[in-house]
């Protein structure tokens, strides 16, 4: 079975766009084969009242006589009529083909689901406000297990085969393999059970890797974070062969061990996203403080200033640490000043006296002052900046966090198979639609919607990209009925699971029951 989902970005048309012909409500019938012959899978569907089925075996197809006998049979979403005439004839209408005996409508409302990113629960509760007929919840969990992980499973497979021989070879050619890693919880808090850790290739924005794990593989659910990265380093580089010559994280003190004592080899450099988090909290609550509120003006000027430090730095540790601690000048009104025997100047145009004047400046010799010297010159701080002078950053593995939302959000829980199945399907939706472009105006211009920020309270301009294209699930369906088809298809490779959260054997149903006792009293009628 070809898993392969390159040959999908071949063929994918892009404009993913569908309209109906320019009259959408004809009744012009088509004299084709294909309309009166059952279609492909991907052929257009329409749901159909059941009083408007039964009106079409009212009369015998072959000769007008009155149906007598009709016997209605339903599988999940599927109908099938059996019928006789006054005349003795019969016939037999299905309203879609079986694939090896299933109804094949069943297997494309279950890949349809998992594909989608959506639950079985949310597809049921949505199908019974219509009185839609879908299959029961058993055979969808049945379909999911033996036909859809699987092939996303073969299909990840493939892709990321195809991304590491790629990265070994960009390697033999000279080039750098710089790639970014951060986790990500199942759900909120310090309590998950789930944790991803992800690696994003710098240079295409693409998820070469992912170590799922369950809290039952380290201390707690904070150290899974340094677990998976430390299991995912191991694993690209000596089982794929990778080598990797740079890595972006955060600055969690366990992942800043590991890569000291175990990965010597690879340069860690640190995310500036995450340190500007880090002092922006500094600053909010020092200028929350009344007799600092004049800092507030200052804290975006001051982060955007450590944002240019970093990206204008050249690779040089000592000149982003001047850069950034001159703001400590500037935010006086000091724009030149002499340091280590050199005069130096702020990289901004001159300001005119009417901006000097009315500007906040602060005073050196004031309270507010010196606190902010303690934030900016901190000594952690200024020693992390020698690890942030490539200015990389993991903005884009972000971007992807919120892909992972679609298909694995966080107020729900997911099997162990079904977290790495959804995780697989994100890293291919992510991959697949890397590099989309910003659409243009009919005039040529590049297209911005404006939007709000409730954090920053700053109207800004924010670009509008062509949409993600959806085309690589089309190819999915097709392996399901494929594999579907095959008598005996290729079964998963053995994953042991991780031991089970509960730390008790499980106890009888009953006694649980008997032992339960509601916080709330009841209150009964007399």
């Amino acid at each position: 079975m070809d898993t392969s989902i390159s040959s999908v970005i071949e063929d994918d048309p892009k404009d993913m766009s569908f309209s109906l012909s320019q009259q959408s409500s004809s009744s012009e019938t088509s004299s084709s084969s294909a309309s009166e012959e059952q279609g492909e899978w991907d052929e257009r569907k329409w749901i159909v009242n059941e009083s408007s089925i039964m009106q079409l075996f009212r009369t015998c197809h072959i000769c007008a006589a009155q149906i007598t006998d009709k016997k209605v049979t339903t599988t999940g979403s599927q109908l099938k009529i059996e019928w006789t005439c006054l005349n003795n004839h019969h016939g037999k209408w299905a309203s879609c083909p079986d694939a090896r005996g299933m109804a094949q409508n069943n297997l494309l409302v279950s890949a349809a689901t998992l594909f989608s990113g959506t639950t079985f629960t949310e597809v049921h509760e949505w199908a019974s406000i219509l009185n839609l007929q879908l299959l029961k919840k058993s055979q969808y969990y049945s379909i999911q297990s033996d036909y859809l992980i699987p092939v996303v499973h073969f299909a990840y497979k493939d892709h990321h085969e195809n991304l590491i021989r790629r990265l070994i070879r960009q390697k033999a050619e000279g080039e750098s393999i710089e790639l970014c890693g951060d986790a990500r919880s199942d759900s909120p808090g310090y309590s998950c059970k789930y944790s991803t850790y992800s690696f994003q290739l710098l240079s295409s924005n693409e998820i070469i890797h992912f170590q799922l794990l369950q809290v039952t593989e380290a201390s707690s659910s904070v150290a899974m974070e340094s677990q998976g990265c430390r299991r995912g380093l191991n694993h690209l580089i000596f089982n794929e062969g990778v080598d990797i010559d740079l890595i972006t994280t955060d600055r969690a003190t366990s992942v800043r061990k590991i890569m000291r004592e175990e990965f010597q080899n690879v340069h860690h450099e640190f995310d500036p996203w995450h340190v500007s988090k880090g002092i922006k909290k500094k600053l909010v609550a020092l200028a929350n403080k009344k007799e600092n509120q004049v800092l507030q003006g200052w804290i975006r000027a001051i982060l955007n200033h450590f944002w240019f430090s970093c990206s204008s730095c050249g690779e040089s540790a000592e000149e982003l640490k001047r850069r950034w601690t001159s703001v400590l000048h500037h935010i006086c009104g000091e724009h030149t000043w002499e340091q280590d025997g050199r005069k130096w100047a702020c990289p901004h145009p001159a300001l005119n006296p009417d901006q000097q004047r009315t500007k906040r400046w602060l005073q050196p010799e004031s309270q507010v002052f010196k606190s902010l010297r303690n934030i900016v010159e901190d000594k952690r701080l200024l020693k992390d900046l020698e690890q942030m002078t490539r200015f990389k950053h993991t903005g884009s593995l972000e971007v992807y966090h919120n892909v992972m939302l679609k298909y694995l959000p966080k107020r729900l829980h997911f099997r162990y198979d079904t977290m790495v199945a959804r995780t697989q399907l994100a890293i291919l939706d992510n991959n697949y639609n890397v590099g989309r472009q910003q659409t243009e105006t009919s005039e040529g211009l590049p297209r911005y919607s404006m939007v709000f920020p409730k954090q920053s309270k700053e109207w800004v301009a924010k670009k509008i990209y062509e949409p993600t294209s959806q085309y690589f699930t089309q190819h999915l369906v097709k392996l399901v009925l494929e594999r579907r088809e095959e008598r005996t298809p290729e079964d998963i490779p053995h994953v042991q699971r991780p031991a089970n959260i509960a730390t008790k054997e499980r106890p009888p149903k009953e006694d649980l029951i008997r032992k339960h006792q509601s916080r709330f009293p009841r209150h009964t009628d007399v």
